[in-house]
C-alpha cells in the first residue's frame, strides 16, 4: 500500500491545524483581554465621577483658600491702623505729661510764694494804714492772683482726666491690636490646613486617573494587536503577520517612548516679562490704549496666542505668564469688576469690563481681592498669583477679548 499520498496531504494540512489553534488560543486571549478592559473602563469612569465630586471639594477648598487670604489682608490693614491709633494715643499721652509737669511746677511755685507771704495778705493790706489807693491796687493784684491760681489749678484737673481718658483708650486699643494678631494667627493656621487638603485631593486624583489611562491605553493597544493577530491567523498568515506585527509595535513603542522624552523635558519660557502696570490716569476710551499698556504681573511667557495646546484639539486664547505663588496680579487699566469667582477649568478667576466690548480676564489665581461691582485702577492689586482650577504650574493665565472674541495681548503692551 503506498502511504505517500497521505503523508503528502497530512503535511500539507498540519499548518493549517496548527495556525487554527493558534488562532483559538489567541481568540481566547483576546476575550479575556476585553473582558478586563471592559472592567477597567468601568473603574475609569467611577473613578471621573469620584473625580467630579472631587473637583467640587477642589472648588470648595479654592474658595476657602481665597478668602482666607483676602481676610489676613484685610486683619492685616486693621492691625496697622490699630497700630497708627495707638502711635498717635502714645504721643498725646505724651504731651499731656509734659503739660500737666509744667501746670504742676508752675503750681507749686505759686502755692509756695503764697505761704511765704502769709494767708492773710488781704487783711493786713486793710489794716495797715496805708495809702487807699495803693491798697486798693494791691487788693486787685491779690484777686486777679488768686483766679488765676484758681484756673491753674482747674486746668490741672481738666488734663489729669484727660491723661486718664487717654491711658484707657491706649489700653482698649492695646487689646484690639492682641485680639487681630490672635485672628490673623487662626486665619494663617486654617489658610495652612486648607492648602494641604486641596494638596492632598489633587495628589491623589492625578495618580488614581494617570494609573488607570496608563492602564487603558495599554490594554487597548494590546487589544489591538491581539485582533490583528487573530486575523492573520485565521488567513494562514500567523508567521508574517506577527514579524510585522512586532516591526509596528517597536516603531510604535520607539515613538511613544521620544514623545514621552519630548513631555518629560521641562518647558522652557518663549519670553520674560519684567515690566507690570502703574497708576495712571487717562480720559481716552480703551480701543485707544492699544501698544502702551503692560502686562498683569511679572514672570515667564510660555505660550504664543493662537498656537495648539499640547494634546491638540484647541488652541492658546491668551497667554500663560509663570510666576512666584503670592505675586500681586495687577489691573491693565481701569475698569469695573464683573466677576469674581471659582470657575472650573479656571480656578479662581477675576474678569475687568474697560468699556467699548473690551474685558480682560485674570485666572488661576489663588486669591481674589476685587468683587463684583467694585471699581479698579491701572496698577490696582486685583488677586494673587496661584494655580487654582488643577493647574500643574503656578502662574497667570491672562486673556483679553473683544466683543467675546480672544485678542493677542501682545498687540496691546509695549
Amino acid at each position: 500500500m503506498n502511504f505517500r499520498p497521505f503523508l503528502v496531504l497530512l503535511a500539507l494540512s498540519w499548518p493549517l491545524c496548527a495556525g487554527a489553534n493558534q488562532a483559538d488560543r489567541k481568540q481566547s486571549e483576546l476575550d479575556a483581554l476585553k473582558q478586563r478592559l471592559q472592567t477597567l473602563q468601568q473603574d475609569f469612569r467611577n473613578t471621573q465621577a469620584h473625580r467630579k465630586e472631587a473637583v467640587d471639594e477642589l472648588r470648595q477648598s479654592e474658595r476657602a483658600i481665597s478668602s482666607a487670604v483676602r481676610q489676613l489682608r484685610q486683619l492685616d490693614g486693621e492691625r496697622q491702623r490699630t497700630q497708627g491709633e495707638l502711635q498717635t494715643l502714645a504721643q498725646q499721652t505724651e504731651a499731656t505729661v509734659v503739660r500737666i509737669r509744667k501746670q504742676q511746677s508752675h503750681l507749686a511755685q505759686a502755692l509756695k510764694g503764697a505761704y511765704q507771704r502769709g494767708q492773710s495778705d488781704a487783711l493786713k493790706l486793710i489794716l495797715n494804714g496805708g495809702d487807699p489807693n495803693q491798697t486798693a491796687r494791691d487788693l486787685r493784684y491779690l484777686a486777679h492772683l488768686s483766679r488765676a491760681q484758681n484756673a491753674m489749678i482747674d486746668t490741672l484737673r481738666t488734663d489729669l482726666a484727660q491723661l486718664d481718658a487717654l491711658q484707657q483708650q491706649t489700653a482698649q486699643k492695646s487689646n484690639e491690636l492682641a485680639q487681630l494678631q490672635a485672628a490673623r494667627e487662626t486665619e494663617q493656621k486654617k489658610l495652612l490646613a486648607d492648602k494641604r487638603a486641596r494638596e492632598q485631593v489633587l495628589q491623589k486624583l492625578q495618580v488614581q486617573i494617570q494609573q488607570q489611562q496608563r492602564q487603558i491605553s495599554n490594554l487597548k493597544r494590546d487589544e489591538r494587536s491581539l485582533t490583528q493577530l487573530v486575523e492573520r491567523l485565521n488567513r494562514l498568515m500567523a508567521q508574517q503577520a506577527a514579524r510585522e506585527a512586532a516591526r509596528a509595535r517597536a516603531a510604535q513603542q520607539k515613538k511613544q517612548a521620544a514623545g514621552q522624552d519630548a513631555a518629560a523635558r521641562p518647558r522652557r519660557p518663549l519670553a520674560v516679562n519684567t515690566e507690570t502696570p502703574v497708576a495712571f490716569r487717562s480720559d481716552q476710551p480703551f480701543s485707544r490704549l492699544k501698544g502702551s499698556l503692560r502686562l498683569p504681573v511679572a514672570g515667564e511667557l510660555m505660550n504664543h496666542f493662537g498656537a495648539p495646546r499640547e494634546g491638540g484639539g484647541v488652541s492658546w486664547k491668551g497667554l500663560f505668564i509663570r510666576a512666584a505663588q503670592g505675586t500681586a496680579v495687577k489691573a491693565i487699566a481701569a475698569g469695573q469688576v464683573v466677576f469674581s469667582e471659582w470657575l472650573r477649568g479656571f480656578g479662581n478667576l477675576v474678569i475687568v469690563d474697560h468699556g467699548e466690548g473690551y474685558m480682560s480676564l485674570y485666572s488661576n489665581n489663588e486669591s481674589l481681592y476685587k468683587q463684583v461691582g467694585e471699581r479698579v485702577q491701572p496698577g490696582d492689586a486685583i488677586a494673587s498669583v496661584g494655580n487654582s482650577g488643577g493647574q500643574p504650574d503656578t502662574g497667570l493665565y491672562f486673556e483679553m477679548r473683544h466683543q467675546s472674541r480672544p485678542v493677542n495681548p501682545l498687540l496691546w503692551v509695549k
